[in-house]
């Protein structure tokens, strides 16, 4: 597997999941482009750091999620790439201690962007989820 490819598998396996399972705000903001838009099930579109975390404070107020990511596919394409993905999600309500598992398919765009140190980091561009339905 390529060193971009790697990195890649790092923020849709790894770094994405951790932050929502921290409920880490700014961790989970350093993972987006200043654009990236994010369309989440049941939510409006969001675009942009201040919306893109009201959605985050939206989506864990009450829960606690606990994801697992894998990515199915990643595709470059120069320094943007396509990952598909699949998430599993225990999702605990924080009121009662109910849990509810949840199964999503995810397609993201994501960006390699230059930090101040020129290092390459892939970033959040565009991210879609799809709940997961069992077929009838």
């Amino acid at each position: 597997m390529s060193e971009p490819n790697r990195a890649i598998r790092e923020l849709f396996e790894h770094r994405y999941p951790a932050a929502v399972a921290g409920r880490d705000r700014l961790a989970y903001l350093a993972l987006y482009t200043d654009d990236a838009l994010w369309i989440h099930p049941g939510d409006v579109p969001r675009r942009g750091p201040d919306a893109i975390a009201a959605g985050f404070e939206a989506m864990l107020a009450g829960y606690a999620i606990q994801p697992r990511f894998v990515a199915e596919e990643i595709e470059r394409h120069g320094p943007s790439a396509t990952v598909l993905g699949q998430a599993d999600a225990l999702v605990t309500n924080l009121g009662d201690g109910s849990q509810q598992k949840q199964t999503f398919h995810a397609l993201w765009i994501v960006r390699a962007e230059s930090d101040q140190h020129h290092h390459l980091h892939w970033r959040i561009h565009r991210q879609i989820w799809t709940p997961t339905r069992s077929a009838p």
